[in-house]
């Protein structure tokens, strides 16, 4: 099944669909286990097969070697230790949504997600050790560019790999408290009942769907940026950067809170053993 068709809101249009009654209120089951029912469908599916999967999985990295050639190209695969929200605040039929791939249905992490989380990164803590890695210093414009002139490195899109992506998806779940005092709406309309916070204000289950699976990154080095001596280099750096950022920074949504924490697959398993 294509996970992304099932959750859009061309599915919650659909008066025939579980998403539909379930964002209608047509069905006693919450959302928690529409969440879950497409879950298991989605594992049943893969299960299945996923040559398919694999081929273009492999096509697309092959495609960026032929064309650029291996010294301008470096892969690297990191695993998740922790949940991963990317296109959390996106629009969705639901409240929360999930960054889904819209013909393959799979979670991947957008390039530009990647290039953000780095370039903070590398601002943020390099800078602070060396000028050059600040956003306004050469070293950071070579990796990422400036208004003026692109940068040395281009990040792309970070496909789920195939031994991972059929369990890829889980559930979750948020329990905001304190709903009276955090709506504006109702502070607006009558401020009598926007109390203070209690400690014994009741949560509200929130379900949400989330990644939990590996993925691998690509970065590229085009040829007409800088000499081909000076490519791996620079992707030596730039994958040290992005490596560093998704272990200690993490990547996408509620980041403060864990989430999105990621480490080399290889350091994964053998802190696993």
């Amino acid at each position: 099944m294509n996970a992304y068709l099932a959750i859009t809101k061309q599915e919650a249009s659909n008066k025939g669909s579980k998403l539909y009654r379930v964002v209608n209120g047509d069905l006693q089951n919450t959302k928690g286990e529409f969440y879950r029912q497409l879950i298991k469908e989605y594992q049943a599916d893969w299960k299945q097969s996923c040559i398919w999967y694999e081929q273009r999985y492999e096509q697309y990295s092959t495609k960026l070697h032929d064309t650029l050639g291996d010294s301008r190209c470096i892969e690297f695969e990191m695993a998740s230790i922790s949940p991963l929200l990317i296109g959390h605040g996106g629009v969705f039929a639901l409240e929360t949504s999930l960054m889904l791939h819209r013909i393959y249905g799979v979670s991947y992490i957008p390039g530009s997600a990647i290039k953000g989380v780095a370039a903070n990164y590398c601002h943020c803590m390099l800078g602070a050790e060396n000028p050059a890695f600040l956003s306004d210093g050469e070293y950071y414009e070579a990796l990422f560019g400036s208004q003026d002139q692109a940068g040395y490195i281009n990040y792309e899109d970070a496909w789920v790999t195939p031994a991972t992506a059929g369990s890829a998806l889980i559930d979750d779940v948020m329990t905001p408290h304190h709903q009276n005092y955090n709506s504006i709406q109702l502070q607006q309309t009558d401020q009598q009942k926007a109390s203070a916070p209690r400690d014994d204000d009741d949560p509200v289950p929130l379900p949400f769907l989330a990644v939990n699976a590996s993925f691998r990154f690509l970065l590229t080095c085009p040829s007409d940026r800088v000499e081909k001596e000076d490519a791996r280099q620079w992707l030596n750096i730039a994958q040290e950067i992005v490596s560093h950022a998704l272990q200690y920074e993490g990547i996408g949504g509620k980041t403060n809170a864990g989430y999105g924490r990621m480490l080399q697959a290889d350091r994964r398993e053998r802190n696993d053993g």
